[in-house]
């Protein structure tokens, strides 16, 4: 009798003891779940979103096409270059700046040809790209927001924006003309082939600010600001 009596309790004990290494085994398992998984309160981690453009210029071309270069992520750089249909020099520029045009814009350097006379009309200024070739897109320019943004005074004269809207270069194409109605027998200094060139390879620009010999921007008439 006594000895069934302890060999019950035995089996007792050790049913408990049982139970209680389930219970501990169970209770470390939610413990190893719990601290691996995130706390409530930690934020979750948020995935990088691309960067933005923080200046997106729009342009319009003769043709109605709408143009956003910087828009573009493989954009370098936007080079506005303001002309006058009837400036004897800014055309005689204009097969070098199909050149440039032709050989930059595959590399994420975008042209613009931006009309500084107020009056020219959109007529006008395609007979004049047709008689130039003129291959850039070409942008009227009627109340000169471009003429004001970019500081330009005289035609032709380049201004080159980086994709942030800084200006990084402004001044003369080359150095073709000394003064007015003066040529050099060479040209010297590519100005703002130099620039371009400095852009693509991530070095200074070695002359930020040239002086751009030809004829001046006209102002633009009080009808003109109304429109």
């Amino acid at each position: 009798m006594i000895k069934s009596g302890i060999r019950l309790i035995g089996e007792q004990t050790i049913g408990v003891l049982c139970a209680l290494s389930v219970l501990i085994l169970e209770l470390l398992l939610i413990g190893c779940s719990t601290s691996a998984s995130p706390s409530p309160s930690e934020p979750a981690p948020v995935l990088a979103t691309p960067v933005q453009p923080t200046w997106i210029p729009a342009f319009v071309t003769l043709d109605g096409h709408d143009l956003r270069p910087t828009e573009d992520p493989a954009t370098k750089a936007l080079a506005l270059i303001f002309i006058l249909p009837d400036c004897p020099i800014a055309n005689s520029f204009l097969p070098e700046i199909n050149r440039l045009h032709e050989t930059f814009s595959t590399q994420g350097i975008h042209f613009l040809l931006i009309h500084a006379d107020p009056d020219v009309t959109a007529e006008k200024a395609k007979e004049h790209a047709r008689e130039y070739h003129i291959q850039p897109p070409v942008i009227l320019d009627p109340r000169h927001d471009w003429v004001k943004k970019a500081g330009a005074t005289i035609s032709p004269e380049a201004v080159v924006f980086s994709p942030e809207g800084q200006i990084v270069y402004r001044g003369r194409i080359n150095d073709q003309y000394i003064a007015l109605g003066k040529r050099r027998g060479a040209i010297t200094s590519h100005d703002l082939k130099d620039a371009l060139n400095a852009i693509l390879t991530n070095q200074p620009i070695p002359q930020p600010k040239t002086e751009a010999i030809g004829c001046p921007i006209p102002n633009v008439s009080t009808q003109n600001k109304s429109h």
